[in-house]
């Protein structure tokens, strides 16, 4: 699903991510590590379309990373490092609206199945700034594979959540590639 070569991006002359290529198969579980500033973030962001490598080639999900963004994107579940849905707005009304977003064809119907398949049952009218992280986590994960991506990428999923949570969220992102 991923066969990169070559991968470099600057910002401001400096190379956060130099001379990177990789292949990852389907199904596959994939992770970076380092520490800050090491390009793992921009890495993915180049993945999924969103930043243009300065130089190097490569395919996400067979489209070209450079010329078919466009065809990446909604073929991608990105879930950022920061929380990055609606904090005023309920995990229900957050999940139908990604899948408003996304073209759904019955959003109420797919955020009712999020909410049962990831134990947000009970916290659909909650708020998501009144969520602890874990619950946070889960509800991110929800919104990036509501429209069953092909793909997940997954941008420090699990920082700043208790252990119970991270190992909740780690059996559910297995769960979802023995699916895939």
């Amino acid at each position: 699903v991923i066969d990169v070569y070559g991968l470099t991006k600057k910002f401001d002359g400096r190379a956060v991510v130099r001379d990177l290529s990789m292949q990852v198969k389907r199904g596959t579980i994939y992770g970076f590590l380092g520490p800050n500033g090491s390009g793992k973030t921009t890495t993915i962001r180049m993945l999924c379309g969103l930043l243009t490598p300065d130089e190097g080639t490569g395919t996400c999900l067979g489209f070209d990373i450079r010329t078919e963004t466009d065809k990446i994107k909604p073929r991608v579940g990105y879930m950022t490092q920061r929380f990055s849905l609606y904090e005023d707005l309920s995990v229900r009304e957050n999940l139908e609206f990604i899948g408003r977003i996304y073209g759904l064809a019955r959003p109420r119907e797919a955020a009712r199945a999020a909410i049962e398949r990831l134990g947000l049952k009970g916290r659909e009218d909650q708020l998501a700034h009144e969520l602890s992280g874990g619950w946070k986590q889960r509800l991110a994960l929800g919104a990036c594979t509501l429209p069953s991506p092909q793909l997940l990428l997954l941008d420090e999923p699990t920082a700043g959540v208790d252990p119970k949570a991270r190992r909740d969220f780690w059996e559910e992102i297995h769960a979802l590639s023995e699916e895939g």
